[in-house]
């Protein structure tokens, strides 16, 4: 099992961002998030906007295997999973994201900040 320094040199050799630390830290808990996502993760951003400009989260368990992918920072609903992955495995989450990058049309500009905003600045 990777540990979690070596699972946030992968997502960020993958090409995410990290966009927080632990969740409690960041900011309060909502109600609709907390059954979905573990008290305990780190959220990472992609760098690169999918050309329909969707963007793609991966959430990544400190203290367990697997992350999740999702296409909001702030889950809300099961619709905006994209995948759950039960295991650090690697070549399977790089499956993921190119998968998601061509179901929403390849991908668009590279972002040069790690905040989410309606209209990415392109590098």
């Amino acid at each position: 099992m990777l540990s979690a320094t070596n699972k946030d040199a992968a997502l960020l050799k993958l090409g995410f961002t990290r966009i927080s630390l632990y969740r409690s830290w960041d900011y309060p808990i909502g109600t609709a998030e907390e059954t979905i996502i573990p008290a305990s993760d780190v959220r990472y951003l992609h760098q690169t906007v999918a050309t329909d400009g969707t963007r793609l989260y991966a959430y990544s368990w400190v203290k367990e295997p697997g992350l999740l992918l999702t296409t909001e920072r702030h889950v809300s609903a099961l619709q905006q999973v994209v995948a759950e992955l039960e295991t650090n495995d690697l070549s399977l989450l790089e499956y993921l994201v190119d998968t998601f990058f061509q179901q929403h049309g390849g991908r668009g500009p590279h972002i040069i900040s790690a905040l989410h905003r309606s209209h990415p600045v392109a590098s």
